[in-house]
């Protein structure tokens, strides 16, 4: 990631926090009940694990319990350990769920970080990773801030599965002087003996293994201290359908380096046809196909580097896959893309699960092998993840069999989406359905996703033949935008007066 001078002068300019806090609390949205249970429970526990199935909410749950604790005084300073890839979900929730809280990321520039470390905030958000890193080279400095700290909670705790790992000595060493430890973890850890007791070690560092000790003795241990709701259990709770859940990454390095590159050679190209057609009457035409070719280019390096399989979005993805099928739950990812998405998903994913769990659907397969693949799905227990481009398996099919759908990227058609939702959220299917959209931030995605949210709120209805309309939903003048081309915004009015496309 690349560090512009305000990331290096941010620590030294941050005014100093005010630990004034308002006596009322007021949420985004109305809580679910199962989730006010679970607020409950971690506010009552000095060391818990909330071990909620994928797609109930631990997130909000563990920032509100996190907030109300604030609030009555009980805590000044937290810590929150996460993956590198949740960064941006746990900042995106925090400052929707905890507005009035003051949180620091101590992000990945040793400079800045070691300023950072020192100032005042009621919450720090960090990597494994980073922590890590700094056990291993800034102890002194990782010793220094650990004091003080009254609550620290780990998202995906299984990441402190092994006691051995430098990890997991970094996490109990910034954690030994908390009085409160909260983990979150909606991976399914009572059938392994040597990740519960890491675990388990982990809330409660009096604990010490001083005798061999059975599963059923490590999983009456932890009883008392874990909550563990399956989604089934609380779907009286909850809605038919989850409003979708945004999940945003930062490009990697190298990912960032070839987008910038490409971004700079295609508004070179575009400006050599604006210049060229601008006068002639298919200019608009032209311009459009040319404005859809770039930005598809700039979309498949959001999914992965040309040259690489692995990504900021596939680590996040795999990690769901890998949970779900533990759960012996089902997923559909859907992508615009076969080689950039489809292709490339499998081939990750099968260094990780077995190949034959997955089954995948897009225009260059046979009608006979569309309708197997889709059969195999919903009737094959062992087949669990269903990858598909929005383009065939958008529209038509039936998939009931799983109640979570992931958008590896995002058509900037909303009506599109809206199908694609539908085809795990229809007549049969019997359990509440979760949605995930992967959007990289900074780029070409992020301005779509806005520009989506503003459609929806246009269109109420997704109605018969609506496709056939797109030039209505997405104009040009929304394309030049995804782009960033501010030379052509200047003709805006004039491209407009051209006709349409």
């Amino acid at each position: 990631k690349n560090y512009s001078i305000f990331d290096l002068l941010k620590p030294i300019l941050m005014p100093s926090i005010d630990f004034e806090l308002p006596k009322s609390i007021h949420f985004p949205h109305k809580l679910f009940n199962y989730q006010v249970e679970g607020i409950k429970f971690l506010i009552s526990k000095e060391f818990a694990l909330l071990a909620d199935q994928m797609g109930t909410g631990k997130t909000v749950m563990s920032i509100t319990a996190m907030r109300i604790l604030f609030l009555k005084g009980k805590i000044k300073k937290a810590v929150v350990v996460v993956p590198s890839n949740l960064i941006s979900v746990w900042e995106d929730h925090l400052l929707k769920w905890s507005p009035e809280l003051v949180f620091l990321t101590l992000n990945e520039n040793k400079k800045s970080r070691k300023q950072l470390y020192t100032k005042d905030a009621h919450i720090y958000l960090i990597s494994y990773d980073t922590l890590k890193n700094d056990y291993k080279f800034s102890k002194d400095l990782l010793k220094r801030f650990s004091k003080g700290i009254d609550l620290i909670i780990l998202d995906e705790a299984h990441n402190i599965k092994n006691p051995d790992a430098l990890k997991t000595r970094a996490v109990k060493f910034v954690s030994k002087n908390s009085k409160i430890r909260w983990a979150l973890s909606g991976t399914p850890l009572q059938n392994n003996l040597k990740e519960l007791l890491s675990l388990y070690e982990f809330l409660n560092p009096q604990f010490k293994v001083e005798k061999k000790i059975s599963e059923e003795e490590a999983r009456e241990l932890i009883k008392p201290v874990m909550l563990r709701r399956l989604k089934k259990d609380v779907l009286k709770d909850l809605p038919e359908k989850l409003p979708p859940e945004i999940e945003r990454f930062d490009l990697s390095p190298l990912q960032q380096a070839e987008y910038d590159y490409v971004l700079g050679k295609e508004t070179e190209r575009l400006q050599e046809i604006y210049d060229r057609f601008k006068g002639d009457k298919n200019f608009r035409f032209i311009m459009k196909q040319n404005l859809i070719q770039s930005i598809q280019k700039l979309r498949q390096i959001c999914n992965f580097p040309t040259k690489g399989i692995d990504s900021p979005k596939m680590e996040r993805l795999r990690e769901m896959v890998v949970e779900l099928i533990k759960d012996g739950e089902k997923i559909v990812v859907f992508t615009n893309f076969v080689k950039a998405g489809v292709e490339k998903i499998v081939k990750n994913l099968s260094f990780y699960i077995n190949p034959d769990y997955i089954v995948t659907y897009h225009g260059s397969m046979k009608p006979e092998e569309k309708k197997e693949a889709v059969n195999q799905f919903r009737n094959n227990d062992k087949k669990y993840v269903f990858i598909g481009t929005l383009g065939s398996a958008g529209e038509g099919l039936t998939l009931v069999e799983s109640s979570y759908a992931v958008f590896f990227d995002l058509h900037w058609n909303p009506a599109k989406i809206w199908q694609a939702e539908d085809r795990v959220h229809r007549i049969g299917q019997k359990n509440k359905v979760n949605i995930y959209s992967f959007v990289m931030k900074n780029t070409v995605e992020e301005k779509i996703v806005q520009k989506l949210e503003e459609k929806r709120k246009m269109i109420d209805n997704v109605i018969d033949g609506i496709e056939s309309k797109e030039a209505e939903i997405i104009t040009i003048e929304d394309l030049i935008d995804f782009v960033g081309l501010k030379t052509y915004k200047e003709d805006a009015d004039a491209l407009q007066n051209k006709g349409s496309a």
